[in-house]
């Protein structure tokens, strides 16, 4: 198995229960896939670097989980089809990140 690490931006305007809804369904697309995860965080809302989907602000959540690198597609594939997740983007590690991470400790 290998180290990844995902971060995902929802859209700004999700209502706490569609936050958790989505964040629910990642973790089960991972696990479907055979994936582990190892832990999460919870940024928050952020300010965007530029204008995504008319937005200028997103919701981040950080997953870190431990799958066969072939599944990783399944599991983009997956959040892909998700139109409250304007943004993703999985990363190879070689170790996981302690937590809390600078992103976690940062206020907006």
């Amino acid at each position: 198995m290998n180290h990844f690490e995902l971060v995902c931006i929802l859209k700004p305007d999700l209502s706490k229960q569609s936050q958790d809804q989505v964040e629910e369904n990642m973790k089960k697309y991972i696990n479907e896939s055979g994936g582990k995860i190892v832990d999460q965080e919870i940024w928050g809302l952020k300010n965007l670097a530029y204008p995504i989907k008319k937005s200028n602000k997103g919701y981040y959540i950080f997953i870190q989980f431990d799958i066969d690198a072939k599944e990783l597609l399944n599991i983009n594939k997956s959040l892909n089809l998700n139109e409250n997740i304007i943004r993703h983007l999985s990363v190879k590690v070689e170790n996981h990140e302690k937590l809390p991470t600078m992103m976690a400790q940062q206020k907006n």
